[in-house]
């Protein structure tokens, strides 16, 4: 088994698009398991900073309940809410429930917090298998398709270097910091590992590179689609004369 730290050399390899390391994890018989390796590390550290960053912003910041408290007092103040109450005696108890769900929305949609955080450790890792998997697989496919030579092994292999990338982010080891441009540089990673694996001209490995994405941006298209189509038709359900 190799070191942590020689994985970690190959993960910034990776980045750095080193093509002799995309080149040994082609032809080495071990380049699979390596790179399974790999990913699941990259998961790991990954989800480890992004709980001790989360840790560190639960601290730093104000609670929820009192910024939820300060929104709803500073709403409830304004003129525009006497008014409302004064044409609508019911108004003040409609607010209430409308703050209370768009709470919880918000709430859900911002995350789970420590707790989520400490799923997250063990989420982020598996998560990065199933993408790997995912975009290797319609890579390899695609590339095959163009006339590429590789194994699925191989294409593995070589796109587990594209993970590599998530180690950016373990800049959120640091409460509040973020990182951007890792999509674009997942997908620079991604052509130069099908690239070598399968020895492809550029617009053929641009073709099998994109084929993953492509796949998965058509799939979250559909569903913001169904999403619509429900919320609509559930706002539609609570007007009057049950239709928008």
């Amino acid at each position: 088994m190799q070191s942590v730290l020689s994985l970690f050399r190959l993960g910034i390899d990776g980045i750095l698009l080193n093509p002799l390391a995309y080149r040994d994890q082609r032809d080495s018989p071990d380049g699979l398991r390596r790179g399974f390796v790999l990913v699941v590390m990259i998961g790991l550290i990954v989800g480890s900073a992004t709980l001790i960053g989360d840790f560190g912003e639960y601290v730093a910041q104000p609670s929820t309940a009192a910024i939820t408290k300060t929104i709803y007092d500073g709403l409830r103040a304004m003129p525009w809410y006497a008014q409302v109450t004064t044409v609508n005696p019911q108004f003040p108890v409609q607010f209430d429930q409308i703050f209370a769900q768009v709470t919880q929305i918000v709430q859900m949609v911002s995350g789970g917090g420590i707790i989520g955080s400490l799923v997250g450790v063990i989420t982020t890792p598996l998560i990065m298998v199933v993408s790997w998997l995912f975009f290797g697989t319609a890579g390899h496919l695609m590339a095959r398709t163009l006339g590429g030579r590789a194994t699925f092994n191989q294409t593995l292999a070589c796109t587990a270097l594209a993970s590599g990338v998530n180690l950016l982010s373990i800049v959120q080891v640091v409460p509040f910091a973020q990182v951007s441009g890792t999509l674009l540089l997942g997908l620079v990673t991604s052509y130069v590992a099908i690239r070598v694996a399968h020895e492809l001209p550029p617009w053929r490995t641009f073709w099998a590179t994109m084929l993953g994405p492509v796949i998965l941006a058509l799939i979250l298209i559909a569903l913001a689609c169904v999403m619509l189509v429900l919320a609509l038709g559930a706002l539609g359900s609570a007007l009057p004369g049950g239709s928008l």
